[in-house]
């Protein structure tokens, strides 16, 4: 009996040896793995609030944003002559220009606030989603503006200040405020649609060659010609 005990304690002790080890083994691992989700600091720290915050100013900045662009492509089609359009076209590229001016500046503000600790992290990405969402709402307009100008004479675009070659420019810019970054942070708090329209799909197509579609008023033949559009 004593010899079957004394066997029986030295598995248990054995099996205890093994056991140990990889008991401790699988706590470490458990506790990192429950560090992962840890990993991006930044967005776990976001407060509720915030995250709120950033969902209000998205979808505001995006129900403003689709009623501009339907504002400004009523007044581009109510436009009776070239000269009109031409002129309607201006106004909306130079407001566009005007209004990312800003927001830029708002940008250069806000990673300036985060840099000295003057705003929590949250608070500048909900930010940052709002401007994201306000810019391409610009970019879609300043598509809209190229569209309209591939169809009217240079001159009349010319007697204005703008080409085409300068709208591109100007949606190129929108599409590029801050950045691949810029972008990421928009969408971390505020998804992957952010500053997507808040009505149907109606973002224009943007013409690969505009002197395709460009009407030739110069010889009457446009639509526009009835009008003395030149």
């Amino acid at each position: 009996m004593n010899r079957t005990t004394s066997i029986t304690l030295a598995a248990i002790l054995v099996v205890a040896t093994v056991a140990v080890p990889l008991a401790a083994a699988s706590v470490v691992s458990s506790g990192d793995a429950q560090a992962a989700p840890d990993a991006d600091a930044d967005t776990e720290s976001i407060k509720p609030g915030e995250r709120f915050a950033a969902a209000v100013g998205v979808q505001n900045a995006e129900l403003e944003g689709d009623v501009s662009e339907r504002a400004f492509d009523a007044r581009i089609a109510n436009a009776e002559s070239n000269r009109t359009k031409a002129a309607v076209v201006a106004a909306g590229v130079n407001e566009t220009d005007a209004r990312m001016t800003e927001l830029e500046d708002r940008l250069a503000d806000l990673n300036e606030s985060r840099d000295t600790g003057a705003i929590s992290e949250g608070r500048y990405r909900a930010a940052v989603a709002t401007i994201v969402a306000e810019m391409r709402s610009l970019e879609r307009r300043a598509a809209t503006a190229e569209t309209a100008a591939a169809e009217l004479p240079p001159e009349a675009l010319a007697a204005h200040g703008i080409d085409e070659g300068s709208i591109r420019t100007l949606r190129e810019r929108a599409g590029d405020l801050g950045g691949p970054e810029t972008a990421a942070i928009a969408r971390s708090i505020a998804g992957d649609d952010v500053g997507s329209s808040a009505g149907n799909e109606r973002a224009p197509e943007v013409p690969s060659d505009a002197s395709e579609n460009r009407s030739d008023d110069s010889h009457g033949s446009g639509p526009g010609s009835a009008n003395g559009s030149t």
